[in-house]
């Protein structure tokens, strides 16, 4: 569990600034049209603005909550598969791998929810304000504790559950594969094996689910309770059509790819698999 704590807080860090690209461009705030800015000009627009800290809006709080959540979700795979595997239904293949992450996606879910409400919320302003202003002002919203554990859960699961059916089973399969032999891996201490597994992995399993996040996104932008997941997915396609779905992308993936290679890589040099 420690382990999956320190690889989750490490590949989050070095991979923030990227996901606050990803979240500006998703829930156009800011600069008017700021929704189909190229990403340079978005970055020189949120420097501008707010410097390096506009980078590292809520990076604090996700830190510790990704710390959290990782040794959750690691802990969840590993006992959910060993649970599988145990059972008169195992099949001893893809399958069970698959369905132990996606009962492990399930799980981490309820915690991502409230963690990323937080985080959104402080991306979109650039870095103003601290995690516990944040915090404080949702829970004076009505409904409170609601707005804050369940408001944008339901595309959190949509997003969570596949994804981390992809993401646990493509590592593994990788790295038990032809690449993951061709790189060294097989053999325990992470390395080049861990780092571009982790990172293939990481795109494979954000790309599909990714107009989820971007519904996910913009219901989570603001301090009151917003549209449920219907109202704010008619409101994206009537604006920017369907490819309002995919603004951010470029920066996810490159953040997904930076997060998961050094999350596994992380990862597999604390145990050693």
């Amino acid at each position: 569990m420690t382990s999956g704590a320190l690889a989750g807080s490490a590949g989050v860090f070095v991979s923030f600034p990227f996901d606050t690209l990803k979240t500006l461009k998703q829930t156009r705030e800011g600069t008017a049209g700021q929704g189909s800015m190229r990403i340079r000009d978005l970055i020189a627009s949120v420097y501008s603005e707010s410097g390096i800290k506009g980078f590292y809006g809520g990076v604090k709080g996700m830190v510790v909550g990704q710390a959290v959540i990782k040794a959750a979700a690691f802990s969840a795979n590993d006992y959910f598969l060993n649970l599988i595997r145990a059972s008169s239904h195992a099949t001893g293949g893809a399958t069970d791998l698959i369905l132990a992450a996606m009962l492990s996606g399930l799980l981490t879910s309820f915690l991502v929810t409230p963690v990323e409400r937080v985080k959104i919320i402080l991306q979109s302003s650039k870095g103003e304000g601290t995690e516990l202003q944040v915090l404080r002002n949702i829970l004076r919203t009505p409904n409170g504790l609601s707005n804050l554990m369940f408001q944008g859960l339901l595309p959190t699961i949509f997003r969570e559950v596949p994804s981390y059916g992809i993401y646990f089973v493509t590592f593994r399969v990788l790295m038990d594969g032809g690449l993951g032999a061709a790189l060294g891996g097989g053999g325990g201490g992470g390395g080049a094996a861990a780092l571009v597994c982790g990172a293939l992995s990481g795109v494979a399993c954000w790309v599909p689910v990714y107009p989820v996040d971007v519904v996910k996104t913009q219901m989570q932008a603001t301090e009151g309770e917003g549209e449920g997941v219907w109202g704010t997915l008619r409101g994206i396609v009537e604006e920017d059509g369907v490819k309002g779905l995919w603004d951010g992308l470029g920066p996810k993936v490159i953040r997904a790819a930076i997060n998961h290679a050094v999350t596994f890589w992380v990862y597999e040099k604390l145990t050693g698999v």
